[in-house]
């Protein structure tokens, strides 16, 4: 349950993993009903726009929840267009489905469905139910939810930012926000993150006049700025609510679900939009997964069908399900994507989502999948930034390719950027006592068939000797230097050597794959010339 405006204080759900808050934190914004009942889970869903597949993906996350066992009551909470009830095949009585039964002590109306465990609620904020002087406003929508004995309930919220849906759906135990693989969906989304953060700021602040100077500084940037250029800007005014503003963006988490996906594009723009949105607005996205285009789901809605009834082989239903898992998952504490970074934000390897110790080809794998994200036409960052913007961002990539794919430059960026360690410290006492005459690197390109003598000369160039790569990758040295001779006869089977090459050339930062490719193809046709490989 949650709490009414102006109210402290745990609830009885406090203790689940909120999609906007940590574990434990209390709900700023709704009451506890004075009748007892037991603790329930919201789970609100919230759109980009009209047509975006909130109504159905509510009904069915709902269908989902009954399927394993659990009491379910579905609420039609949009204000322009409540038909939940025309999806589920259900007839809405003449007296309205809106406020509250008296001879249920106050409880709000529900409607048995087809479906075992779930039950429909009109909340009637479209429309005022008959015999009621007006409709129910979404401010009063969590106390009215209160009286609902149910395990979970499901609210179709709507798509907009109204402070009263975004308060809704801020306070609720899981929150879902579905778009779409559309240019204006796309801009509904950031702008609607955008105005969850302040309004989730808001919360947070207990001071009345350190609230009110907070959202002056925001207004001053435009009503709804992105989280990170208020970070910014106050941390460089050197004010104290820097700290607030960066604690909360990294508790701040919005869930979202892409629907209507055709092309393979559409596929990887989820994880698109969460890379692009951490870039701008400095907050992790939680993508729980796309939803296939699909006529069946047009058919069960022109039939008044419920999809995961009617047709649960489909490949959206299938999509469906597998986002209430990781609901589930998130809802558990075990499903958290986007784990904490390993590496400094606005280093070369935050830029191109790449580890310390990443190799020449996913350096080029990264860096070809930042060049498709900040593309000028790109998708992802629709809404998010301008061409001057995107500009410095793709200025950004080319030097951080061109500086993690060359070890000359790359070994002093990462001492100057990451924190020295034990071998660190060994690797720079062995670099210090390096000759200074050390033989040039070899010329390599991406078609370059790597011989044995050709991995010395790699090897020479870096001043590094056989016995040190033997400790580090426990690679035998009889096979190093039999790899180095192109000594065939003295290696064990190809399975077995193409590990060993692999492991070499990680060490010289080459890229592995390639190096291990072309070495153990000269291989094998070494042992077929003998008949050696069967």
């Amino acid at each position: 349950m949650s709490e009414r405006p102006g109210a402290r204080g745990p609830s009885p759900v406090s203790e689940e993993v909120h999609l906007f808050r940590e574990p434990g934190e209390g709900d700023d914004e709704i009451t506890q009903p004075s009748m007892p009942v037991r603790p329930r889970r919201i789970l609100s869903v919230a759109g980009a726009k009209g047509g975006a597949g909130k109504s159905v993906l509510a009904s069915n996350l709902a269908v989902y929840l009954a399927s394993i066992g659990r009491q379910v009551v579905l609420v039609d909470a949009d204000e322009v267009g409540a038909n939940l009830h025309t999806m589920l095949g259900v007839v809405r009585p003449p007296a309205g489905l809106g406020g509250l039964d008296e001879e249920e002590g106050g409880a709000p109306r529900v409607l048995d469905t087809p479906v075992p465990g779930l039950k429909l609620h009109h909340a009637g904020l479209d429309e005022a139910a008959a015999g009621e002087p007006r409709r129910l406003r979404r401010a009063q929508l969590h106390e009215h939810l209160q009286g609902l004995d149910a395990d979970y309930v499901v609210v179709d919220l709507g798509s907009g930012v109204a402070t009263s849906l975004l308060d809704f759906h801020l306070a609720a135990d899981l929150a879902v926000f579905v778009t779409l693989p559309e240019p204006t969906a796309i801009e509904n989304t950031y702008r609607f993150f955008r105005h969850a953060f302040v309004r989730y700021l808001q919360t947070r602040v207990d001071d009345a006049a350190v609230r009110e100077g907070l959202l002056a500084r925001a207004a001053e940037l435009g009503e709804a700025p992105s989280p990170l250029d208020l970070w910014r800007i106050l941390e460089d005014e050197g004010d104290p609510l820097a700290d607030n503003v960066r604690e909360q963006m990294q508790r701040f988490r919005p869930a979202m679900v892409l629907n209507q996906t055709r092309l393979r594009a559409d596929l990887e723009l989820g994880e698109a939009m969460r890379t692009a949105g951490r870039r701008r607005l400095g907050i992790g996205i939680e993508y729980l997964g796309h939803i296939d285009y699909d006529d069946t789901v047009w058919s069960c809605v022109r039939n008044r069908r419920l999809l995961l009834v009617e047709s649960p082989g489909a490949k959206s239903a299938k999509s469906i399900e597998k986002i209430a898992r990781r609901l589930l998952a998130l809802e558990s504490g075990k499903g958290r994507g986007g784990g904490a970074r390993t590496v400094p934000p606005e280093s070369h390897h935050d830029l191109l989502e790449v580890e310390r110790g990443a190799t020449d080809e996913e350096v080029r794998r990264a860096y070809k999948r930042g060049r498709d994200i900040y593309a000028p036409d790109a998708l992802a960052t629709f809404g998010l930034f301008d061409p001057e913007e995107l500009e410095v961002v793709r200025t950004r990539l080319e030097e951080a390719y061109d500086v993690l794919l060359d070890p000359a430059r790359r070994r002093p960026y990462e001492l100057s950027v990451f924190p020295m360690e034990e071998d660190d410290e060994e690797q720079d006492d062995a670099a210090m006592r390096r000759p200074t005459d050390l033989p040039p690197p070899p010329a390599i390109t991406p078609d370059t068939d790597f011989t044995g003598p050709l991995i010395r000369q790699v090897r020479e160039s870096q001043g590094v000797d056989l016995k040190r790569i033997s400790a580090r990758t426990k690679v035998g040295l009889e096979y190093l230097e039999a790899i180095e001779k192109d000594d065939f006869s003295a290696l064990p089977a190809p399975v077995y050597v193409r590990g060993f090459v692999t492991e070499f050339a990680k060490f010289l930062r080459l890229d592995a794959a390639h190096v291990s490719r072309t070495y153990v193809k000269r291989l094998k046709r070494y042992l077929e010339e003998r008949g050696a490989l069967s």
